[in-house]
C-alpha cells in the first residue's frame, strides 16, 4: 500500500511540474517603452508686461526685468531646450514634454533638472491641432503626472528619469493638477505659437497668456512635434478632456490636462539625452497601472467678465540721482571708498522717484537701490511731501512721513502691491499705540563748492497713549546690510565717520522734482546755512 501511495505522489509532482514552469516561460512583466523623440527646441522669447505697462523680453526665460544670463535661472519660467517624447505603456500611449533646466539651491551650489509632463494621447492630439489651425485661442492641458528628476541625488539618465515617470503616474490621484497653456496665431506677419511652461493650476494668473508667455516662431514648434497616433474606435464616445472658456476677444479657448513647474534653471555644456529605447526598458522597473490613472478634468466652464479692481496708476521715473559715491573713516583714520577693502560701509548705487496715484490721491514713491543687495521703497503722501520739502535748505533735517516701505527682498511689484493694501485698510480710530514711520533725510550742502553730504534712513516711531506723547524711534539702514554706526545717525557726528556724497545739483534737483515754481517758494539765496558745514577730507 505504502508503494501505491508513493507512486501516486509522484505521478502528482510530474504532472504539476509543466504547469509550473510554464506559467514561469510565458508571464512577462510589462515595462514602459520610449518609443521616440523629437528634437529639441533650444531657443524662445519670453516676454511679460511690467507693472507700468511696458513689455520686457528675455532669451528663453518670463520675467518683467531684464535678466542676464545668471538671474535667468532665478526666475519660474526658464529653460535651456525642450522636446516631446513618446512613451509605450503596454498598448496606450503616453507623450511627455521634457525640459532641463538649472537650478540654483544655494550659494554657490546649484543642481541640473530634466522636468517632465505626462499627458494622453487625446490631449497631445489637441496640442497638435491647435498649433495647425492657429485660431488664437488658448489649449489649456491639465495632468496630476509632473515632476522632475536631479542630477544631485544619484546618477542622472533616462532609465532614473522613466522610474519617476512611472511613481508619477502611480501617485497621480493624490497629486495636484497642473496645466500647460499654448495658442497659435497669425501676429504681425508672422505664425507664432505663445506658451508657458507647466504650473501648478492653483497658482496660475495668467491662463489667457494675455501678459505672458514664451514666443517662437510656428516652424520652429512644428519641427519637435511628433506624430499623432489615434487609438479611439471609430464612433467612440469621448469628451477629450476639453475646457472651454471665451477670450477677451470672444473667441473660445481651448483647455486641457494640467502640470506646473517647480523652480528655474541654467544650462550646463552638455545636454541631457533619452537612451535608446532598449537601454531604457531593460531597467528593473515596470509600470504596473497604465496611463489611464492620471486623473483628466473634463469640464466645460464659461468665464464671465468681472469688474476690474481698482489699481495703482505708477510713473516711470520722473528723476534719478547716481552720481553717488560714498566715504567711510576707517579705523586707521583715513577717509575710504568702496573700492578699499577696509570699506565696512552699506553701498548706495541711486535713487528713483515716480509719482503714484490711487483712489484719486497724489503720491511720491522714492526708490533705493543697493549695489550689492537690492531695492527699498517709500511711499509718501505728496501734500506731506511738499509740506516738509519747504524747509529743504534751511534744516539740516527732513523727516516724510511715510504711508508703506518695503525693504530689501521686495519688487516694485510687491511695494505697489503693499501701498494699495495700506492705503485701503481704514484707520484704527481706538488705538493706543499710534505710529508713524518717516523717511529720514540728513544732509549738508554747499552751492558755492557744489556738494552735497547726505545719508537717508528709515525710522519706525510710536507714541504711547496719545499723539502728543513722547515719541519713540527706531532707526533702520537696511535688512540685509549690517551698519555698526547706526546710533549716530541723525547728529552732526554722523559726517565725521561716514555719509553719500553728491553734487548740490543732483541732490537738490532730484528732491525737488514733484515741486512746480509756484507750489513752494523758492529757497533763499541770501544765505547758505550749511555752508559752514561742508569741510574737506
Amino acid at each position: 500500500m505504502r508503494y501505491i501511495n508513493l507512486l501516486v505522489l509522484v505521478i502528482l509532482i510530474i504532472g504539476a511540474t509543466p504547469k509550473i514552469s510554464g506559467q514561469s516561460r510565458n508571464y512577462q512583466s510589462e515595462r514602459p517603452m520610449i518609443e521616440t523623440q523629437s528634437d529639441k527646441l533650444r531657443t524662445a522669447k519670453g516676454w511679460k508686461l511690467d507693472i507700468l505697462g511696458n513689455w520686457i523680453s528675455n532669451e528663453n526665460a518670463i520675467s518683467d526685468t531684464e535678466l542676464t544670463e545668471v538671474t535667468k535661472y532665478s526666475v519660474p519660467q526658464n529653460f535651456k531646450w525642450l522636446q516631446f517624447a513618446l512613451l509605450k505603456n503596454r498598448k496606450q500611449d503616453i507623450y511627455a514634454l521634457l525640459y532641463e533646466t538649472t537650478a540654483y539651491i544655494s550659494a554657490g551650489q546649484s543642481e541640473r533638472r530634466v522636468y517632465y509632463f505626462l499627458m494622453t494621447g487625446r490631449s497631445y492630439s489637441n496640442i497638435v491641432s491647435t498649433i495647425q489651425k492657429k485660431t488664437g485661442e488658448t489649449l489649456t492641458i491639465h495632468s496630476s503626472s509632473f515632476g522632475y528628476m536631479s542630477d544631485s541625488d544619484g546618477v542622472y539618465t533616462a532609465g532614473k528619469l522613466l522610474r519617476q515617470m512611472e511613481q508619477s503616474i502611480l501617485d497621480a490621484e493624490k497629486s495636484p493638477v497642473y496645466n500647460l497653456n499654448l495658442n497659435a496665431q497669425h501676429v504681425d506677419n508672422e505664425d507664432v505659437v505663445r506658451f508657458r511652461l507647466p504650473e501648478q493650476a492653483s497658482l496660475i494668473k495668467d491662463e489667457s497668456l494675455k501678459e505672458s508667455y514664451f514666443e517662437t516662431n510656428l516652424k520652429d514648434i512644428q519641427q519637435i512635434l511628433l506624430p499623432v497616433s489615434s487609438q479611439a474606435e471609430t464612433g467612440e464616445f469621448d469628451l477629450g478632456n476639453v475646457t472651454v472658456s471665451p477670450s477677451p476677444s470672444g473667441i473660445a479657448q481651448s483647455v486641457e490636462d494640467g502640470i506646473v513647474d517647480r523652480i528655474p534653471a541654467k544650462p550646463k555644456e552638455e545636454d541631457f539625452n533619452l537612451t535608446d529605447q532598449k537601454q531604457v526598458s531593460q531597467t528593473g522597473d515596470s509600470i504596473g497601472n497604465s496611463v489611464q490613472h492620471v486623473p483628466v478634468q473634463d469640464t466645460i466652464a464659461a468665464i464671465n467678465d468681472r469688474p476690474a479692481k481698482e489699481t495703482a496708476i505708477v510713473s516711470a521715473p520722473i528723476a534719478q540721482m547716481s552720481d553717488i559715491e560714498g566715504w567711510y573713516l576707517n579705523t586707521e583714520g583715513e577717509w575710504v571708498t568702496e573700492n578699499n577693502h577696509s570699506y565696512t560701509f552699506e553701498t548706495v548705487g541711486k535713487y528713483e522717484m515716480r509719482n503714484f496715484k490711487y483712489r484719486d490721491k497724489d503720491y511720491i514713491l522714492i526708490t533705493r537701490f543697493e549695489k550689492y543687495a537690492g531695492a527699498s521703497y517709500y511711499l509718501i503722501s505728496k501734500e506731506a511731501y511738499l509740506n516738509t520739502l519747504v524747509a529743504l535748505e534751511r534744516s539740516s533735517i527732513l523727516r516724510f512721513p511715510v504711508i508703506a516701505y518695503a525693504g530689501i527682498g521686495n519688487t516694485l511689484r510687491d511695494m505697489i502691491e503693499l501701498s494699495e493694501k495700506t492705503i485701503d485698510t481704514p484707520e484704527n480710530k481706538d488705538a493706543v499705540v499710534y505710529r508713524t514711520n518717516y523717511m529720514v533725510i540728513q544732509y549738508k550742502l554747499s552751492l558755492q563748492k557744489n556738494i552735497s553730504r547726505f545719508f537717508v534712513f528709515y525710522q519706525e516711531c510710536s507714541k504711547y497713549g496719545a499723539e502728543t506723547s513722547r515719541e519713540n524711534c527706531n532707526t533702520k539702514v537696511s535688512n540685509k546690510i549690517k551698519y555698526g554706526d547706526e546710533a549716530i545717525l541723525g547728529s552732526d557726528i554722523l559726517f565725521n565717520k561716514a555719509y553719500y556724497e553728491s553734487t548740490y545739483n543732483s541732490f537738490v534737483n532730484f528732491f525737488r522734482r514733484p515741486v512746480s515754481s509756484d507750489s513752494l517758494p523758492e529757497p533763499a539765496h541770501q544765505e547758505d546755512k550749511t555752508e559752514w558745514n561742508i569741510e574737506t577730507r
